[in-house]
């Protein structure tokens, strides 16, 4: 207990020149909303800019100081993990936070129980608009009335439509990809498409990161006075809602929408504790839960460096990542566990490295679970399809120029093996198909790759357990 006093009273001490640089950045946005949009030039919100991540800067140094560490510890913080993410923000705040123009951003909360390659379907949106700062819902909605088409004008790689099909005129298939940018542009396609208005930027998130931001606005009460929590909200909205909607899909959404727009309130209300926020916005974004896309060329370039970015990288690592695509357009990826097990067989200066999967169907008693829980639209099915019977395919990517030299099922079945690759990351492939209660491996083998093996989690439910045995 002493010690925690001396570092909290340390800290104090340290903080005097923070709250200075704070207060100076504070005065800054505040003299420059003050000036009338059509008055604020390009490169006085360039200047503002810059300003704010020279000030940003400067206080991550002083938070980087051991004392700092260990003070933001005690409170469940540590800004540092989020280093450039929070560099960016503050440079292209001015820009992002609508201080030249209002600014709209569709926002996306992906259904992970039915996984797409940055995590779920788009389940819910909202369209929102910041003016110098201030936020404002224009519109929140289920995914009803968005308009498929056949195909969209965007002239993506022929790589991608071996991939993916020439299908991301669905709305639900936009984000195959697990590279971002590409769901986002496709998105924002189909709103411009519907709507004829060009949106600023793409934002998603999920009910999982929605889970750590209620940890700092507590509590959600609905207009029926149900409450929703950190502790209730992924089960509610991901699992619960189909059983208690089972009979009106409509209800489930318009259920769903209610959260989000009773969020948006709390948030919009400043009704949220400050000390806790910050966790929350790293919690979200180190996992992949937080996504940002922005339509401006210059700053979308510096964005897909950062993990807000979402970008399925071009660069000399030895990055891994395992991507899970729902075929059967079931909810049963809540019931998904996943496990990645790496190990490196030979060594530089050309390391040969093994890439292990181990799924695993949580379904046990699938006949207490929902119709709708339980579709299979895929085509193709099983001659003897059990009920609860989950259809995915399994994307093992390696890294960055490197090259895939093997792959098969662990169980020894005839699987439906294929290659292929995503801006130069060789991807295998393998359709699974798994009873409840049912299991499978996966095994890929990868020549490249250096530095320190790392992988790339995709945002799903369940966590995916990673174990790496570097013998390098």
């Amino acid at each position: 207990m002493k010690i925690k006093i001396v570092v909290i009273s340390v800290s104090i001490l340290f903080a005097v020149p923070l709250i200075a640089i704070a207060w100076n950045s504070y005065q800054l946005i505040n003299t420059y909303r003050n000036i009338p949009a059509e008055q604020l030039k390009p490169d006085q919100v360039i200047s503002i800019g810059n300003a704010l991540h020279r000030d940003t800067e400067d206080v991550l140094r002083y938070l980087s100081l051991p004392v700092f560490r260990q003070a933001s510890g005690l409170l469940g913080i540590d800004v540092i993990e989020i280093k450039p993410e929070i560099l960016f923000a503050a440079k292209h705040y001015p820009e992002l936070a609508g201080f030249d123009r209002p600014k709209r951003y569709m926002i996306s909360f992906q259904n992970s129980a039915e996984a797409r390659g940055t995590g779920g379907i788009l389940g819910a949106y909202a369209i929102i608009e910041v003016n110098r700062g201030k936020l404002e819902v224009i519109k929140a909605s289920s995914n009803v009335g968005l308009q498929h088409l056949t195909t969209l004008p965007i002239k993506h790689s022929d790589e991608y439509f071996e991939l993916y099909g020439n299908n991301p005129g669905i709305w639900q298939n936009a984000n195959l990809s697990p590279h971002f940018p590409y769901g986002a542009m496709n998105y924002l396609e189909l709103w411009r498409l519907q709507t004829g208005e060009r949106l600023d930027g793409f934002i998603a998130t999920d009910p999982i990161a929605l889970s750590y931001f209620l940890k700092a606005i507590r509590t959600v009460t609905l207009p029926d006075g149900f409450q929703i929590t950190s502790e209730n909200v992924v089960e509610e909205t991901l699992k619960t809602a189909y059983k208690r909607y089972e009979d009106d899909n409509m209800a489930r959404k318009e259920f769903l929408v209610t959260i989000m727009k009773s969020t948006f309130s709390q948030l919009l209300s400043k009704n949220f504790s400050i000390r806790k926020m910050p966790h929350a916005l790293s919690e979200s974004i180190q996992e992949n839960r937080l996504l940002l896309y922005t339509s401006n060329k210059s700053t979308q370039k510096e964005n897909e460096i950062t993990r807000l970015g979402g970008s399925l990288n071009k660069k000399n690592d030895n990055d891994y990542r395992v991507v899970i695509q729902n075929t059967d357009a079931s909810k049963l990826d809540y019931y998904l566990d996943r496990e990645v097990d790496i190990e490196t067989l030979t060594c530089s200066p050309n390391p040969t490295t093994q890439v292990t999967i181990y799924l695993k169907n949580r379904v046990v008693n699938a006949q207490d679970l929902p119709a709708y829980v339980l579709t299979r639209a895929d085509k193709g099915k099983p001659k003897e399809l059990v009920t609860g019977q989950h259809r995915f395919k399994v994307f093992i990517y390696g890294p960055y120029k490197s090259q895939l030299i093997g792959g098969s099922l662990g169980s020894g079945k005839d699987g439906n093996a294929r290659i292929g690759a995503e801006r130069e990351r060789p991807i295998f492939i393998e359709d699974i198909d798994l009873a409840p209660d049912g299991s499978e491996v996966i095994v890929a083998q990868f020549k490249g790759g250096t530095g320190q093996i790392t992988v790339t989690t995709q945002p799903l439910v369940r966590p995916e357990i990673v174990k790496i045995k570097d013998n390098c």
